[in-house]
């Protein structure tokens, strides 16, 4: 799983000291977290969703395959 932080924050134009600010962290937690040391907990994921107006989704699964898109296999006898 990868997080689209980085790049959310820099099309947003935003300092990582106004989102380590909103998740009540230091810059150097919230850079850890950006970089992936370190996972984003719940309710961060949830503040920065609402901040930003996207689903929790949007910004931790944007790689993910939707489960509709899965091909099933199934084994023959």
């Amino acid at each position: 799983m990868t997080n689209r932080l980085q790049e959310l924050r820099v099309v947003n134009k935003e300092q990582q000291r106004v989102l380590a600010d909103l998740l009540g962290l230091s810059v150097v937690d919230y850079c850890k977290r950006e970089l992936g040391y370190t996972r984003v907990t719940l309710e961060e994921a949830h503040k920065l969703a609402v901040h930003w107006g996207l689903t929790i989704e949007e910004i931790f699964f944007a790689d993910e395959i939707p489960f509709n898109e899965v091909a099933f296999c199934v084994n023959s006898p």
